[in-house]
């Protein structure tokens, strides 16, 4: 059975100094002052424009011994091994902001804004990345199990090519799709991830 969150943008919270990392001021801890306003009107559009929702879906695994396999999908790799491999169950989780923040970042490169663009894309890669955590948090906090590391297509051996599977198992849930070739999503600001749950 899938649940479906929807989140308000506003109870992510997200440090300065992670975005700030992001944007390449890794180090300062902060938003330099000369960029601090271009931040600001980043998080206004990104806190305006986004709208988070998580698809989450439980399923048992059916391992084959060094495989992780789950709904006739083989998750390879010795990530997933030691992550999901002694699992009871795992969770499949997909979080996406939506196409508008995508349009707004094209809109913003588009008018030759190309440090606003830069910004609110950043910006928009960590709002999704701290909406999964929310998500991840909720889940940990239900459950009277021992949840894994949560771990993402295209992290270590972890294969990118699983986010086909995301995309057309959850897709119906959320307008997520994602290229046969290159395995991004649309929109852009969209995150896979499992979670294994153990006793």
């Amino acid at each position: 059975m899938s649940r479906i969150f929807n989140i308000s943008p506003y109870k992510i919270e997200i440090p300065e100094r992670i975005v700030a990392a992001r944007m390449g001021f890794k180090g300062l801890g902060k938003i330099p002052d000369k960029f601090e306003d271009i931040y600001k009107k980043a998080c206004e559009i990104a806190f305006n424009v986004s709208k988070p929702v998580a698809v989450v879906e439980d399923y048992e695994l059916l391992s084959k011994g060094r495989e992780v396999e789950i709904d006739g999908v083989k998750i390879t790799g010795n990530l997933a091994f030691s992550q999901l491999g002694k699992s009871v169950k795992i969770s499949a989780l997909l979080v996406t902001l939506g196409r508008e923040l995508d349009d707004k970042i094209s809109e913003l490169h588009r008018e030759g804004k190309a440090v606003e663009s830069f910004a609110l894309d950043a910006l928009g890669s960590e709002l999704a990345e701290f909406t999964a955590r929310f998500v991840d948090g909720i889940l940990r906090d239900e459950r009277n199990l021992k949840g894994s590391a949560r771990i993402s297509p295209g992290y270590v051996d972890l294969p990118l090519s699983l986010n086909l599977w995301f995309a057309q198992t959850m897709g119906r849930y959320v307008a997520v799709k994602c290229d046969n070739e290159s395995f991004v999503f649309e929109p852009r600001k969209t995150i896979s991830a499992f979670i294994g749950w153990s006793h």
